[in-house]
């Protein structure tokens, strides 16, 4: 009777244990396929982030050139 129920007991806390295992599983791959999602769109900002600053930086340079051409030389 003792042997009956030690097997009981033992296969109760293995079936717990392994019961909070894949709940801990599940939420680690739900956390990885989160992370995935917003990778995703944190290279898309960074994309567009790269294109914007690319625009921008030649925008200023045409500016500068354009207005080092139309202003006078000043000298000391």
């Amino acid at each position: 009777m003792d042997g009956l129920m030690f097997q009981s007991v033992t296969g109760g806390v293995i079936a717990l244990l392994l019961t909070v295992i894949a709940y801990f599983l599940k939420l680690l791959i739900q956390d990885s396929r989160q992370m995935n999602t917003e990778l995703s769109r944190m290279k898309e900002s960074f994309i567009r982030l790269e294109a914007e600053q690319i625009l921008m930086k030649a925008i200023l340079q045409r500016n500068t050139k354009s207005t080092s051409r139309n202003r006078p030389l000043k000298w000391d």
